[in-house]
């Protein structure tokens, strides 16, 4: 449902890539990254250490009032989780002392694994923060404030595999998504996030220079994912102000009209409420049920 979650996930993804041990093996939701099986062992799909960043459950519950009424835009505290590990299947071996390392010169130890999850989540820390960092400036655009950050390890050594990893859950309130019909304002976060991505992640374009004068194009899949979230948001003709503040609190018209945003029946949706006469004092005929 969420733009604003769809987004934060990219920009951090690219924000960490090649800025931390694990290199460019930074994913986005990968499903299987660490899995738990019903006996509590842990496994990886994955071929060498990893970064993995899921945005997760969120509620609205203790941010929102009852003015907000039936608001679906707002996305609240949110959990923002980065997994990152290695198994003994990561192991590479130093060709000068042909030993297993888990980084030039680190043994490959139980307490090294660790040493290596811990470094890992602090490079990760450094990188969000950065402020050179465009890609991490997006995801801090995207973030009003952290309620809390918990970190979590685990480690495992299942049939002679070990593995260690950590996790840090960040539960944080995010910026309301765009209404549909809303044009995106010159800054915002996702305006920001979009413009990034079409600069940025950019291939080789198949087609240059034989039928085309650009040498490179964005990336499809990214061209497809941003296509279909402007798709949210682009309507054909763009909505009045009233119909964008009923979208956005989900009044009915019923309310919409006792709180006069609405034009009367009959009266252009573009009519401008000028004046106001009250009618008459009529008896209360109560709530149309």
């Amino acid at each position: 449902m969420s733009l604003v979650r769809i987004a934060l996930r990219i920009a951090a993804v690219q924000a960490l890539r090649g800025r931390t041990l694990v290199g460019d093996n930074v994913l986005d939701s990968q499903i299987g990254a660490l899995d738990m099986a019903a006996d509590g062992s842990l496994s990886t799909d994955q071929k060498k250490p990893w970064i993995a960043v899921y945005t997760d459950a969120s509620s609205t519950k203790d941010s929102l009032t009852d003015v907000t009424l039936r608001a679906l835009a707002p996305n609240g505290a949110t959990q923002i989780l980065i997994e990152t590990g290695l198994t003994a299947a990561h192991v590479v071996i130093d060709p000068e002392t042909e030993e297993s390392t888990v980084y030039t010169g680190i043994p490959d130890t139980d307490d090294a694994f660790e040493f290596h999850a811990d470094i890992v989540a602090r490079q990760i820390a450094d990188v969000l923060t950065d402020p050179n960092n465009a890609w991490a400036e997006i995801v801090r655009g995207f973030i009003l404030s952290f309620r809390s950050v918990e970190r979590v390890r685990t480690s495992g050594d299942q049939n002679g595999t070990r593995l260690a990893a950590q996790q840090i859950r960040i539960t944080a309130d995010l910026v309301v998504d765009p209404l549909r019909g809303e044009s995106l304002k010159d800054g915002s976060p996702l305006r920001a996030f979009f413009d990034k991505c079409e600069a940025d992640l950019r291939v080789p374009n198949p087609a240059y220079p034989d039928e085309s004068n650009e040498p490179t194009i964005v990336d499809p899949v990214i061209a497809s994912t941003l296509a279909l979230m402007r798709a949210q948001i682009e309507i054909d003709a763009a909505p009045y102000d009233w119909q964008s503040v009923q979208r956005r609190f989900g009044f009915t018209r019923h309310e919409a009209d006792a709180l006069m945003i609405a034009p009367p029946a009959g009266v252009p949706g573009d009519a401008t409420i000028t004046d106001i006469t009250p009618p008459d004092a009529q008896p209360d005929k109560g709530f149309p049920i």
